[in-house]
């Protein structure tokens, strides 16, 4: 489970942004290339705001659905007007960067090690397929070679 913790009130919430929360945003403000610039989550407006607060609680529901499905004991989920109503205004800053490193740790691949690449079997095949083909070229280029070359010297040697 990838979660980021994000302590309000005195509490830790796990912060996922999970496929299911991408569609519900996609759902909401239209499929974007960008979540921030659809959402406006970060600009200074009281819609802003808003946004901002949804899109953390949304997050932290996700995480919290991910805790519960992992077995953990359920804790009560944040709400859009818990974080409207309960943060200040210093805690702006705080939310839109927990907000922005959700979305980045989210959106981020973990890097596979080579022994464990998907492996595509049809162009695997083809490969094999181009550097056998490629063997019985060469092979039958290096018997033509030969059977030229000792025909050169047969016919070298009778003219003599």
């Amino acid at each position: 489970m990838k979660a980021l913790d994000f302590e309000f009130n005195g509490k830790t919430y796990a912060l996922s942004f999970t496929a299911e929360a991408l569609f519900k945003t996609y759902e909401k403000f239209g499929v974007c290339e960008s979540i921030l610039d659809a959402t406006q989550a970060f600009e200074p407006t009281e819609q802003g705001w808003v946004n901002c607060c949804w899109l953390l609680a949304l997050m932290a529901s996700q995480g919290e659905l991910q805790r519960r499905h992992l077995g953990y004991d359920a804790q009560e989920m944040l709400s859009l007007e818990d974080l409207r109503t309960g943060c200040l205004a210093g805690d702006v800053p705080r939310v839109r960067q927990a907000v922005r490193d959700c979305l980045e740790m989210s959106f981020t691949r973990e890097e596979i090690p080579d022994a464990q690449q998907e492996v595509n079997l049809v162009l695997q095949a083809r490969e094999e397929a181009a550097k056998k083909a490629m063997l019985l070229a060469r092979s039958a280029l290096d018997t033509l070679r030969q059977q030229l070359s000792s025909l050169l010297s047969r016919s070298g040697k009778r003219s003599s």
